[in-house]
């Protein structure tokens, strides 16, 4: 990761600060001439903070899984991963560092603390805070964009038009607080309706402030790497509250393997050519079909790593509840089924064939996940980790055969994802 870590230039908005850039700073355009786009540490510290509320909303699927309780995940994981691809991009296009954004960030910041504070409970006794808390956070993006509308003329219009729909959206949610449910959920329906489809109102704006693919690619790699690595909290808080056996050890150790082989099916063909067709051709689509991959590929993430902690908490029991299975292994093939999307827009980005290729072959883990899901009653819970640990293993050592084969000189064939390496 680049992150801004040396005195930042006039073009460079890092956390590091010199004397002669002012305190207040309005929000500008970036241009190709300013050089890359680091990663402030301010954005890394947002990002810490929000997958804590990832964390919170996946814990509702811990212990006790049923089908409307998955779903209900579901629907409260899209809007809050919206809300932090919304911050994103706003500091990718016109991200300062300076004193309005650190403390428009802390506001965000303290209602993404909200949220996971209320995540368990979003939908019953803490709904009405929940709702406040976001709302709040889509009134500060609104805000953001108002202020772009009013310093960056060449974007006014567009971000007008972003700051209006976000805080017709942000006001939905507050008004909410005072509706009885189940009126006060279709509010947030179509709050989130809103929020999804105000971006699309302005397709002009991509033209006009094309992503930096450098900080895009670091900013949701980022987001997933700590997801991931979140994700083991539960596995570790099971192996903590029980005894050590064979089996306990054996389930956490195959459930590793599992979440190594879905970091390593993502990041070893990361590549942001997708996103480097928006500045490079006004292409949008493969760009927009690359990031909302990430929103199953980071729900299934998060909901991997409580799934393979239910696995080891029932790691001595001699067969698996159903629930718990079938968990552990839809999310498993949700990941994977990410994986094929993100090569679908590789290929289209220009890797063609060879992306298609290895978008087909997520298929068979995809197809064996669920098969174990489907047929896998009575068995235990070791069994199932060991299954869809040689499912999800087996990409990884497709992976390494083709780069063996590149290594000798062959047709690397489908082994490298998109048309242009990874920075």
């Amino acid at each position: 990761m680049r992150i801004a870590n040396e005195p930042a230039s006039e073009s460079a908005p890092g956390t590091h600060r010199p004397e002669e850039r002012p305190l207040y700073e309005p929000p500008r355009l970036r241009t190709a001439e300013e050089g890359a786009r680091p990663t402030a540490w301010l954005e890394f510290f947002f990002d810490l903070v929000f997958v804590v509320a990832v964390d919170q909303l996946a814990r509702r699927l811990e212990h006790s899984v049923t089908g409307h309780g998955t779903l209900v995940y579901f629907a409260l994981y899209a809007p809050v991963w919206w809300a932090w691809v919304g911050f994103v991009l706003y500091t990718d296009r016109f991200g300062t560092d300076d004193i309005s954004d650190r403390l428009l960030t802390l506001v965000q910041i303290g209602a993404v603390l909200v949220i996971a504070a209320t995540a368990l409970h979003a939908t019953s006794d803490r709904a009405v805070a929940f709702a406040l808390a976001y709302g709040a956070f889509r009134l500060v993006l609104a805000i953001r964009y108002a202020m772009a509308a009013h310093y960056v003329r060449e974007v006014r219009k567009e971000c007008a038009r972003q700051s209006s729909g976000f805080a017709f959206a942000g006001v939905l949610w507050l008004a909410s607080a005072a509706v009885p449910a189940p009126w006060r959920f279709w509010m947030w329906g179509l709050g989130f309706a809103i929020d999804l489809l105000t971006p699309f109102a302005s397709p002009r704006m991509h033209h006009i402030v094309p992503p930096d693919p450098d900080h895009i690619e670091e900013r949701f790699g980022t987001f997933i790497n700590i997801s991931l690595g979140e994700g083991f909290v539960g596995l570790v808080e099971s192996m903590r509250d029980q005894p050590w056996s064979g089996a306990v050890l054996a389930t956490a150790g195959l459930s590793l393997l599992v979440g190594f082989s879905i970091w390593w099916g993502f990041f070893d063909s990361l590549d942001q050519a997708p996103i480097a067709e928006v500045g490079e051709r006004h292409r949008t689509g493969p760009y927009k079909i690359w990031i909302f991959a990430h929103l199953p590929l980071a729900a299934g993430v998060a909901a991997t790593g409580i799934a393979v902690g239910n696995l080891t908490h029932e790691a001595h029991a001699g067969e698996l509840e159903d629930s718990l299975r079938w968990l552990v292994c839809a999310m498993v093939a949700l990941c994977y089924a990410a994986h094929a999307i993100v090569h679908i827009a590789y290929a289209k980005a220009g890797a063609g064939r060879r992306a298609w290729i290895i978008g087909a072959r997520k298929m068979l883990t995809i197809a064996a996940a669920l098969l174990l899901g489907a047929a896998g009653a009575g068995l235990s819970a070791v069994s199932v980790a060991g299954v869809l640990a040689c499912a999800a293993g087996v990409q990884v050592l497709w992976n390494i055969w083709d780069r063996a084969r590149a290594g000798e000189g062959a047709d690397p064939g489908p082994g490298l994802a998109g048309a242009r390496p990874s920075t």
